[in-house]
């Protein structure tokens, strides 16, 4: 394979590591952190103006980074963005206005959110791309309907809404389909359209068409993609940008996502046999529902059925491609900054700049993957930023602007995750030789749909509580994940015992920015804490969205030793989230003594046979 990336003009670098250099220490990252943000702070502390985009950037930086919505600087920029998101007809600024919104997270806000996003359907073009621009100029009348509208049912879209997208301007009807378009307009329209989805708007065909785009365009010779939308076969080798590999990958994201959504839907309930009797157990001792596993030798018949191989795909193969060309620029890059990504001042819109810093963040993110090409993305790009912002706080003043590359560095060294259910379901389901960009990875197994209990909690599912509390429940979080070895026990023991739906929320949220022991034992706190909630409240919470909310909501009816809890239990392990599912078995075994499974990695089928056993042997023990 040709080389992917070549890196010109080193000597004029900005930053280059020293030989040998270890890496910015986490006291110098966090440092670097609070700077950035105490910039932008100081910034917007006495109102927000200039461009949306800009501003909507430096909003979801201070949000990330956790500063409450009650701050001034976060007050200022959410009134801006609100008032400027109604007449928004252009993409990048419609995209990041949805972005901000969603991410602060007020209902008051879901019929905008729905609004914007219903342009951004009728902007995408024949080849599922955008250019710069969605729709014409919105009408007053337009702008007065949607600032008066109240939010709908949850989870649907509002009916006012509804008629609003049916009479937008569709540029598919044009006379010319194929509309410009770029893949930079693109990966930001992706992310928005996809945070659309919980709010109830349909994207199911917009989808659709990003993942023809992406798998159709890929350059068959590099693994990437060009600025501009190019079928295959008009490539020239090389062309495309290290953010563009970022920009593809964020599009197959969406494609394997939703392939797992379709392959572990739920399999629909058998018609029961109109035929055959009702047999009395008392009568049949030996029905295998009533006598499972241990008593029926034929029951192992089903273990081939756990957790079998699945055969790499088109989408398999088209992220392994991009992350394999994706690590060779990052290789070149660190081996250029020894050991640190390099930056410049002078450098091509995309490549070894602040925008490609956080398009590689997402990936990394939503991927879940430490290392590409060999190199820790993290440690290697936090580096960077750590020796090259400005003693003011801010970073790069290049075509860019201080303001938008101090908040891709800041939103860069907190692993912003703006699309946390993205990232959930691509985590699950892609493996971990398909992440990392190895040519040698092995064929991913199948695992479990982490996705979709829509039901929710009324202390909301922690990703997307609203407004204020939702930034207090991010401060806590940031405070806790931020704690050095000497103060994480004391930081997490203050969140599981002190009152208030904010620390339940705060411990949740933890766990999805932790790994290793301290998520683990993060996990045992929130579950530790939901042993004092109530059996109403317990039921609830076994309900939500958030699947480490509900697995912490099992664990506690168990560890409660409540045998009310039983059926509890038994409803829980038909969940879509597998790691619920061994816990509400565990619970069951240590309350009952009994064992009727399911086995781990089980099928929805299997799931459900599991749980009939057990129903029938609560029945039994009525009798």
């Amino acid at each position: 394979m040709p080389t992917l990336i070549r890196i010109a003009g080193l000597f004029t670098a900005l930053m280059l590591m020293h030989a040998g250099a270890s890496a910015a220490t986490p006291k110098e990252i966090e440092a670097a952190k609070k700077k950035g943000a105490d910039w932008i702070q100081a910034k917007y502390a006495k109102g927000a103006s200039g461009e949306i985009g800009h501003t909507c950037l430096c909003g979801l930086a201070l949000l990330e980074y956790g500063i409450p919505g009650t701050d001034p600087a976060v007050k200022a920029i959410t009134e801006s963005v609100r008032n400027a998101a109604y007449t928004q007809n252009k993409t990048y600024q419609i995209s990041l206005c949805l972005m901000y919104l969603d991410r602060y997270g007020e209902p008051a806000d879901v019929p905008l959110i729905q609004a914007l996003a219903a342009r951004l359907l009728v902007g995408q073009n024949l080849n599922g791309g955008w250019g710069y621009d969605c729709i014409p100029a919105v009408a007053p009348a337009d702008v007065q309907l949607l600032r008066g509208l109240k939010p709908g049912e949850p989870g649907k879209l509002h009916p006012e809404v509804e008629k609003y997208a049916q009479k937008l301007p569709t540029v598919r009807a044009g006379k010319d389909p194929i509309i410009p378009d770029d893949n930079s307009n693109t990966q930001f329209a992706v992310i928005a359209v996809w945070l659309s989805r919980k709010h109830g708007v349909p994207t199911d065909a917009a989808f659709t068409m990003i993942e023809n785009r992406f798998r159709a365009a890929q350059n068959p010779q590099t693994g990437g993609w060009g600025y501009a939308y190019s079928v295959v076969g008009n490539f020239t080798p090389g062309e495309g940008t290290p953010s563009m590999y970022c920009a593809g990958l964020i599009g197959l994201a969406t494609g394997i996502a939703r392939r797992e959504e379709r392959r572990t839907k739920p399999e629909p309930k058998p018609e029961p046999k109109k035929s055959e009797p009702v047999v009395d157990p008392k009568k049949n001792p030996d029905d295998p529902f009533f006598n499972p596993v241990t008593k029926t030798p034929a029951e192992p018949k089903v273990e081939p059925k756990k957790n079998p191989p699945r055969l790499a795909d088109a989408l398999d193969r088209a992220s392994l491609m991009a992350f394999t060309g994706l690590g060779i620029h990052l290789a070149e890059s660190a081996r250029a900054g020894n050991g640190a990504l390099l930056l410049k001042t002078d450098s091509v819109h995309g490549r070894n700049d602040l925008y490609f810093l956080w398009s590689l963040e997402r990936v990394g993110v939503i991927y879940g993957v430490e290392k590409i090409g060999g190199v820790n993305w993290y440690e290697a790009g936090a580096h960077s930023l750590v020796h090259t912002q400005s003693p003011d706080g801010s970073w790069g003043r290049t075509d860019y602007g201080a303001d938008v590359n101090t908040a891709f560095a800041v939103l860069f060294l907190c692993k912003s995750n703006l699309a946390r259910d993205l990232s959930g379901k691509v985590q699950k389901e892609h493996s971990t030789e398909m992440k990392a960009g190895n040519p040698t990875g092995t064929d991913p197994k199948t695992t479990e749909n982490p996705g979709g209990i829509t039901k929710k909690d009324p202390l909301e599912p922690p990703v997307f509580v609203p407004g204020p509390v939702g930034s207090e429940v991010a401060t806590l979080a940031a405070e806790l994940v931020r704690s050095g070895d000497q103060d994480w026990a004391k930081s997490l023991a203050k969140l599981r015992d002190a009152k208030g739906a904010v620390h339940t929320q705060a411990l949740a949220t933890a766990v999805y920015k932790l790994d290793g022991e301290k998520r683990k034992e993060v996990r045992e706190a929130l579950a530790e804490r939901l042993t004092r909630m109530n059996a109403d409240t317990l039921r609830a919470m076994a309900k939500v969205e958030d699947p480490e909310l509900r697995r912490a909501a099992v664990l506690a009816m168990a560890m409660k030793d409540d045998k009310a809890h039983i059926p509890d239990l038994v409803a829980a392990l038909t969940d879509d989230e597998d790691f619920v599912v061994r816990a509400a078995r565990a619970g069951l075994r240590s309350l009952t003594g009994e064992d009727f499974g399911p086995a781990p990695n089980a099928s929805a089928g299997e799931k459900t046979l599991a749980a009939t056993s057990w129903r029938q042997w609560m029945s039994k023990q009525k009798k």
